[in-house]
């Protein structure tokens, strides 16, 4: 996929889900400046990036469907991450956990996948994280993005 097709479908799904939650979430935060990630499966660990989006959007407390959270961070034009919230366990102001699916260049390499991403509560110009350890467990020894939050709504 190049990298105009990812950024357009990126920006529709983040608006099309964005306006829909918008009406419903407590909660919405973005960021365009990844900071950190590592390969759960290779343990390598990326600092430099060509591009990064993150969107979350969240009711606090909620269960199902409470939480939207979409990662996408190109390391290099052949290398791509997309991290993707399928459930959620748990959420409150600052935290969303539940179940991820990851992918490395399109191909699922994690699937649903037990993580939280946490420091949402913070504000623009600060950092979030993110950590996915395996179907079973949590772990932040595994999956990780962290990211530069660069805009943010709260009701």
């Amino acid at each position: 996929m190049s990298k105009l097709t990812s950024r357009i479908l990126f920006s529709f799904t983040f608006i099309v889900t964005f306006s829909g939650m918008a009406l419903a979430a407590d909660h919405m935060v973005g960021s365009n400046r990844p900071i950190g990630l590592i390969d759960g499966r290779t343990g390598v660990r990326y600092g430099t990036f060509v591009s990064g989006n993150a969107a979350f959007a969240w009711t606090e407390g909620a269960l199902v469907p409470g939480a939207f959270a979409h990662v996408f961070a190109e390391v290099t034009p052949r290398l791509n991450y997309e991290f993707v919230l399928v459930s959620t366990t748990f959420s409150d102001r600052d935290t969303i956990k539940g179940l991820w699916d990851i992918k490395r260049n399109g191909v699922r390499v994690c699937a649903s996948c037990v993580g939280m991403a946490y420091g949402l509560s913070s504000p623009v110009g600060t950092g979030f994280k993110l950590y996915v350890g395996t179907r079973t467990a949590f772990s932040e020894r595994r999956w990780h993005y962290s990211g530069a939050i660069t805009s943010r709504a709260d009701l």
